[in-house]
């Protein structure tokens, strides 16, 4: 933290004491908690007294016990330490949020407090909660972190270094964490480990291959010197995903740069290594500074030309014949190889540890492909198709002649190569036949998962039922998700009066905008007699005659003077990516969303909405439209909490259904989220956004305006599909989320 001013310290002061203040200090306490700040030594002194005004913006009465937890360490660490770990705390609080914070600043026993001071360097416990968010975001997938010797993925679990000290500052260590996260992240994405597509590119070039399926431990196996083949490998996927994540994270990517000469001085002058130790070791130091420490091998820059060429979407088959031909050049140089130091941030590949990974997730696949076969004989027959014979959906399956399929019970299935073992291991399937594509027409295949779970749904019970729309077959997935409506659990904290206490000079202003809103007469587009001319329709009128159409008629503007007739209904997302401050904003922005509604007189409903699979979406009510914006209310509104994930569909059909049954003239949807529909199960991709827009298109189709509010910077790509392209906006920073969403209203309403 930069040395602020005198000035500056005293601004920072003064908000603080006023922070205390509204939160109801008495003046003896003021007094106490400014003169613990002050007990503490320049520059901790600074440091502490920001950290507890960023705290008493959110809750003073953190205050008070943040302070004694800096006591306490205190005792135990020299001011240099002291002022590392209030600023680890504040660094968790501005990454991770404010549970972290706490938590961390809760660690403040003589044992704790010498692991942090002792070793130069961040310990993996002080990130491991902001890699993990890190990884979900960037993966979707449940991946799990934990501390380990070294650096590696077996595609279920990243294992970080339990320190990393390799930078004098923490900034860089912490840097050096995220890289690592990236380029597991790459390596699980990528196919780096998992090879699915690289079975004929095996077999074909290892004759000894023992396995049917391909498997990244018996293919090293393969290679007298598994080690040396192993790093090379290592090598080849880390020239090969740099343009990836380079496209995918620019920032972070940028930020490595200045990380990658201190590491290649780290690296082992290539002098005194056997030829082949020095030939890897060249590719290390080459991949980092573009350079080596000295002469590399012969055949080294040939060698080096295949890495650099190699394109980010190389094939197993391509991979396969790179690892080969570097395998080859190396085992013909002299010397022993001695394993060298991995890249810090690519760690190693480990596959025994992968091929384990991946046979327990093929052990329970298989299982559950066992349990759907048996299921097989009880589906009833289907019923009628309801898009005409012939007509397809878009992105619905269609056969392909020379794939094999199972025809049964009128149902052509797909068949993968671990199902059609299945298959042929129980002695077929009783009243089911494999068939090519090319002998038959007509039927669309389904998969067997989806097709089983379709039945399973349809017998479930419990919940309210929606149907899923399903664009690959062009129909509905009948009574698939079951939705649960419920109270949220009041919070404790008294997030609307810090929420008034915060903005109260705005929300003075909104109470007035909103108060000339209630009498201000609304414009009435595209009438047949009017005030005024409405020079859009007049415009449309002649583009239609010079078309040869004949023109509308109603081309003028009225004023209407009646009673605003208007009910809004607020979905706000409340999955896992909302954690921290997006959460804290959208808090904030529906208490001053329900100060200002109070005063505008029009009904409104606001629910939260999370969940996990088809099988629990959960609907949380903050406010009926039959409730008042009373205690009870506002204590749900501090309840909301980030839970699990984004299936939207459902819960826009429920949101639509409570405002089919309002009588309004105008009713609105608004829904706040900060990305796009996805769920654990399928529903990612093209499947949750088609879901959603239909979705979409059935509350338009009972006369409800839905309207998206969204922090997502990928928005344009899916939400003008969705909503239209007038109907969302954009915000992008999640602060000025409380600052605009009043306003948007305003605008949606007039």
């Amino acid at each position: 933290m930069k040395r602020i001013s005198d000035k500056q310290a005293g601004e920072i002061c003064t908000a603080f004491v006023k922070n205390l203040e509204i939160d109801f200090f008495e003046p003896d306490e003021i007094e106490g908690v400014l003169a613990a700040v002050d007990s503490f030594e320049h520059p901790v002194r600074q440091k502490v007294q920001a950290l507890c005004l960023a705290l008493s913006n959110a809750s003073s009465s953190l205050v008070p016990r943040v302070l004694s937890h800096i006591k306490a360490a205190s005792k135990y660490l020299p001011a240099k330490d002291l002022d590392a770990w209030v600023g680890t705390a504040f660094d968790l609080l501005d990454s991770t949020g404010l549970d972290h914070a706490l938590a961390f600043l809760g660690k403040n026993s003589e044992r704790e407090l010498a692991a942090f001071a002792a070793p130069e360097g961040v310990p993996f416990h002080d990130v491991s909660a902001m890699l993990e968010t890190l990884l979900a975001g960037l993966s979707r997938l449940d991946l799990k972190v934990t501390g380990d010797h070294d650096l590696f993925t077996d595609t279920v679990t990243v294992h970080f270094p339990v320190l990393v000290n390799r930078f004098p500052d923490r900034e860089r260590n912490v840097l050096l964490y995220k890289l690592s996260a990236a380029y597991a992240w790459a390596q699980i994405a990528r196919g780096t480990l998992a090879l699915d597509t690289g079975l004929s590119a095996i077999t074909s070039r290892f004759k000894d291959y023992p396995l049917d399926h391909p498997d990244i431990d018996a293919l090293f196996s393969q290679f007298p010197e598994r080690d040396l083949a192993v790093d090379l490998y290592a090598i080849i996927e880390a020239f090969r995903l740099e343009p990836f994540l380079r496209q995918e994270l620019p920032g972070l990517m940028k930020q490595a740069g200045s990380i990658l000469p201190d590491l290649f001085e780290d690296r082992h002058k290539l002098d005194g290594l056997s030829e082949k130790t020095a030939y890897v070791e060249a590719f290390y130091q080459y991949f980092l500074g573009t350079r080596t420490k000295g002469a590399a091998p012969h055949d080294f820059t040939d060698s080096l030309g295949r890495l650099i060429f190699l394109p980010g979407d190389a094939g197993p088959e391509e991979r396969i014949d790179t690892l080969i031909s570097l395998y080859e050049t190396a085992a013909g140089l002299g010397g022993e190889y001695e394993p060298r130091p991995p890249l810090p941030f690519f760690g190693q590949i480990r596959p025994e540890k992968v091929s384990r990974a991946l046979a327990d997730l093929r052990q329970a696949r298989t299982k559950k492909l066992e349990a759907q076969v048996t299921k097989l004989l009880d589906l009833p027959e289907p019923g009628p198709r309801e898009l005409p014979v012939g007509e397809r959906a878009p992105g619905e399956r269609l056969v392909e002649p020379d794939k094999e399929y199972l025809l049964i019970k009128g149902r052509l299935v797909e068949l993968d190569e671990e199902l059609k073992k299945v298959i042929e291991e129980r002695g077929g399937v009783p009243g089911g036949v494999l068939v090519k594509g090319s002998e038959i027409g007509g039927n669309s295949p389904v998969n067997l998962t989806d097709l089983i779970e379709e039945e399973e749904a349809a017998e479930a019970g419990g919940g309210i039922r929606y149907d899923e729309w399903d664009f690959r077959r062009g129909g509905y997935k009948k009574d698939w998700c079951s939705l649960y409506e419920q109270d949220i659990h009041p919070g404790h904290e008294p997030v609307v009066e810090q929420t008034l206490a915060r903005y109260g000079g705005q929300v003075k202003v909104l109470r007035k905008k909103f108060e000339l809103l209630k009498h201000e007469p609304r414009t009435q587009r595209r009438q047949k007699d009017g005030d005024d001319i409405d020079l859009d329709a007049v415009i449309e009128a002649f583009s239609d005659a010079a078309a040869g159409l004949s023109p509308r008629e109603d081309l003028f503007t009225r004023l209407d003077r009646s009673e605003r007739n208007i009910a809004v209904l607020f979905l706000v997302d409340m999955s896992g990516s909302t954690k921290g401050w997006v959460n804290e904003a959208e808090k904030a922005s529906l208490v001053l969303m329900a100060e200002a509604l109070e005063t505008l007189g029009d009904r409104y409903a606001v629910y939260g909405f999370s969940g996990m699979t088809r099988n629990r979406c959960d609907l949380y009510r903050v406010k009926g439209f039959d409730e008042p914006y009373a205690g009870s209310v506002k204590r749900r509104i501090a309840g909301i909490e980030p839970k699990d994930y984004t299936r939207m569909g459902p819960f826009i059909r429920h949101a639509s259904k409570i405002l089919a049954s309002i009588e309004a003239r105008t009713k609105l949807l608004i829904t706040l989220s900060d990305g796009k529909p996805e769920d654990w199960d399928a529903y990612k991709g093209d499947y949750g956004i088609e879901d959603t827009r239909k979705a979409l298109l059935e509350a338009r189709e009972q006369g409800i305006h839905p309207f998206c509010i969204t922090i997502d910077k990928e928005a344009h790509s899916y939400l003008p599909h969705m909503y239209g392209e007038v109907n969302y906006i954009f915000i992008d920073d999640v602060n000025k989320l409380p600052n605009r969403i009043t306003e948007i209203y305003r605008r949606l309403t007039t």
